[in-house]
């Protein structure tokens, strides 16, 4: 009898997902109202006490929720099961500085088992929004009625720079060698992959904050900041209330024409466009 070797499919026999996103300190404190003051990235510092406002909002995100105001291509229509996702955990692991830029950011970090399309990027991004213009006595409440409401509202996307895969995990025993059942781990290379993150990932964030325009599928954050404040009375809101005139015709940059683009968006990701 020859040696029998289990299949191993890395994509099925995943047990879960870990994500990182580089978020700028500046984006999770509360907005004082000078939105030119307000933008500025560099400079700005978390304190303690904000850092556990931004993990209480974070941890609403955990367990078993029907995501389907936190994705892109699907609606409340499709049913609970095609958008149900389990979050094992959602916090903050660190706080870094920009050498070049002197731009604070946070390391949030998200693992499930699996996640939808736009998931992370709308949780960070409703998170911004709660921590910025929802004060805190109503904060959570907010959070917990956006992420349990079953009809259709609007939740930010956050920008995609500062999204990262940190790792596939195999936390079962899931690949067999003969006699011997090998946990798949990467505890042995994970300080190369700090040491990658470091020197690659994290300079190439900063980089691109500092280049990217308010256009439209890159924006930096600082920008994608002013076009949240612009439309700050839309976030949370269903549907119906904020959707414009047919044929109307905005001015650029005002209010109206974000929403104008916010809408034709959302019809281009109907037909399977995306944004970011």
């Amino acid at each position: 009898m020859g040696t029998y070797y289990t299949p191993f499919d890395a994509r099925r026999d995943a047990t879960g997902r870990l994500y990182e996103y580089q978020c700028p300190s500046a984006a999770l404190i509360l907005c004082n109202g000078d939105m030119q003051e307000g933008c500025r990235l560099d400079g700005v510092r978390i304190t303690p006490a904000q850092m556990e406002k931004v993990k209480a909002v974070l941890r609403l995100f955990e367990g078993p929720h029907d995501f389907h105001n936190f994705t892109a291509d699907k609606c409340s229509d499709e049913g609970a099961s095609d958008t149900m996702r389990f979050v094992s955990s959602f916090t903050c692991v660190g706080v870094r500085v920009s050498p070049t830029t002197g731009v604070e950011y946070v390391a949030l970090q998200v693992q499930g088992d699996s996640f939808i399309y736009h998931q992370i990027r709308k949780m960070v991004g409703l998170a911004i929004f709660a921590l910025r213009y929802v004060d805190d006595k109503s904060r959570l409440d907010f959070v917990k009625r956006v992420l349990e409401c079953k009809s259709q509202r609007y939740v930010p996307l956050a920008p995609s720079l500062g999204l990262m895969l940190e790792r596939v995990l195999f936390q079962k025993e899931n690949k067999t060698h003969g006699c011997h059942t090998v946990l798949l781990d990467f505890e042995e290379v994970s300080q190369t992959m700090r040491v990658f993150k470091s020197t690659r990932i994290y300079p190439e964030i900063d980089s691109r904050e500092a280049s990217l325009g308010p256009t439209e599928g890159s924006f930096s954050v600082e920008h994608w900041l002013k076009f949240l404040h612009r439309t700050r009375n839309v976030w949370g809101k269903p549907f119906a209330q904020h959707a414009p005139a047919p044929g109307a015709k905005c001015r650029p940059g005002s209010v109206s024409s974000d929403l104008d683009f916010l809408f034709q968006h959302s019809r281009s990701n109907s037909a399977g466009g995306c944004l970011g």
